[in-house]
């Protein structure tokens, strides 16, 4: 019986030591690692291709639903060179709605020689779709150790589903 209460009272002593050494009484020392920082939009990224979607399309939504639903196609993009960790950005822009949209695409070594870059989805009221067609612009841009530029741009039509 003495033998447990030992064991029982040196586990608890290490636990609250421990605690009380890596918290509020020795606020420099930590036991734990800290983790590598993540170096985004590092390395470089050159483009030799990039295939931009046409039209854009905002759809109604199904139902009755005063909704409606952005539908951007994918761009896709194929890289003559790539290191590091760069970043792509797929930007939707329609001026007449004062609207505009970005995607982040953090890009690694698990990244192949194409790559698709889609916008995410995105809703309008009934109230804000006054007309047939839109322009817009998309553009794709990078961001890598050489700094920041624009990659491809497109005008495009936004046509709306009724």
């Amino acid at each position: 019986m003495e033998k447990t209460r030992a064991v029982t009272i040196s586990v608890i002593a290490v636990i609250l030591s421990v605690t009380l050494l890596s918290g509020p009484l020795a606020p420099g020392v930590t036991l734990a690692t800290e983790p590598e920082p993540v170096a985004l939009e590092s390395g470089n990224v050159t483009v030799s291709e990039v295939e931009m979607p046409e039209k854009v399309t905002i759809e109604k939504g199904s139902y009755g639903a005063a909704s409606y639903y952005l539908d951007a196609p994918p761009v896709r993009i194929q890289f003559a060179n790539r290191t590091g960790r760069p970043t792509l950005v797929y930007e939707l822009t329609i001026e007449e709605l004062g609207y505009t949209r970005t995607t982040n695409h953090f890009l690694d070594d698990s990244t192949g020689d194409t790559y698709d870059l889609t916008l995410a989805s995105d809703t309008f009221t009934g109230g804000e779709i006054e007309h047939e067609k839109y322009n817009g612009t998309v553009t794709v841009s990078k961001r890598d150790g050489a700094g920041h530029g624009v990659v491809a741009t497109r005008n495009v039509t936004i046509s709306v589903v009724e």
